[in-house]
């Protein structure tokens, strides 16, 4: 199994675009946004990369857990700023 397709910024690229699109639809806010915006970062890391001759990440496992961590610090970022500051009860109407 060739997984090199990993280390095109294309490839990243598009699934930002598509996770984005689909958090649209979907709304949950949490889940797909950030890993669609992590997938455009690593996908204009890679284009930097080939355009400008400077390595940041190396290889496919580099980029899986850039992806991972920038999601994660995105995930925390959206549920701290867009968190409703209120807490609702059970009987409050």
């Amino acid at each position: 199994m060739d997984i090199t397709f990993l280390e095109n910024p294309d490839i990243w690229l598009i699934a930002g675009v598509g996770l984005i699109i689909f958090e649209i639809f979907i709304g949950s806010l949490v889940l797909f946004l950030p890993l669609g915006i992590a997938s455009l970062c690593v996908g204009f890391i890679f284009k930097l990369q080939v355009n400008y001759n400077f390595i940041f990440i190396e290889g496919w496992a580099y980029a899986l857990v850039t992806w991972g961590l920038i999601s994660i610090v995105l995930s925390f970022l959206i549920q701290k700023f867009f968190k409703s500051k209120e807490k609702k009860d059970v009987n409050s109407y």
